[in-house]
């Protein structure tokens, strides 16, 4: 952009906004993570942190509108700004229905472990997609020109490089242990369960529905 300092600080306070959002999302995951610790939590704090995301969610996509009318020039540049506040607001927002399914259901919410991976998964990925695109499109704008700043970014593009490989490689390990232990387990009956009365050794969570191994130990899945 002009180096008109009217505008520069404009854009900078507009991205301020949204790095408070993203503030704001991180720690409504880290609340959310402590309330799934506690045996017992009240509604009203299960309607707060319900209210904060569907504020966080509606303030970034104005926010998001906004920069149409405000940066139309840098619009390209705001989207992979705006992308992972979204990404971490709509990854908390699912895993918080997941474990409130789980909550009201007699019988819990069976898939809410599989769909709190994926989801989580899935956020980091497309977020460090986004990070990439967006040191790409600095080294496009800057130019090539082999100085400090170049080699900043090569060096920040091989590190996200790094960790999306890292997430893909951790992922692909856990798929082949969950499919082998999968054929080797079958489906626990309520009396067995109820004769154990027991919390899953691995998740530490009351098994209200278990797998049973070959070896005769109960799991969640």
């Amino acid at each position: 952009m002009d180096p008109v300092w009217r505008h520069i600080l404009r854009l900078s306070m507009w991205v301020g906004v949204l790095g408070f959002m993203r503030i704001f999302s991180l720690l409504s995951r880290d609340r959310f993570d402590n309330l799934t610790t506690l045996a017992y939590t009240s509604p009203v704090q299960y309607y707060k942190i319900a209210g904060l995301l569907s504020v966080l969610f509606a303030c970034s996509i104005a926010w998001y509108l906004g920069c149409f009318v405000f940066f139309p020039a840098s619009i390209t540049f705001l989207t992979l700004e705006f992308l992972p506040v979204v990404l971490d607001t709509v990854q908390v927002m699912t895993k918080y229905f997941a474990h409130l399914l789980d909550q009201w259901r007699e019988n819990g919410f069976e898939s809410k472990r599989i769909i709190s991976y994926y989801t989580e998964l899935a956020a980091d990925v497309l977020i460090l997609g986004c990070t990439l695109l967006q040191y790409l499109q600095l080294l496009w704008m800057h130019g090539i020109s082999f100085g400090l700043v170049d080699i900043v970014l090569l060096l920040n593009v091989r590190s996200v490089l790094k960790n999306l490989h890292s997430k893909l490689q951790i992922h692909r390990e856990r798929w082949r242990a969950l499919s082998y232990v999968r054929s080797r387990y079958v489906h626990a009956s309520i009396a067995e369960i109820a004769a154990y009365n027991d919390d899953c050794a691995i998740c530490r969570e009351k098994m209200k529905t278990a797998k049973k191994l070959a070896c005769g130990h109960l799991f969640h899945l």
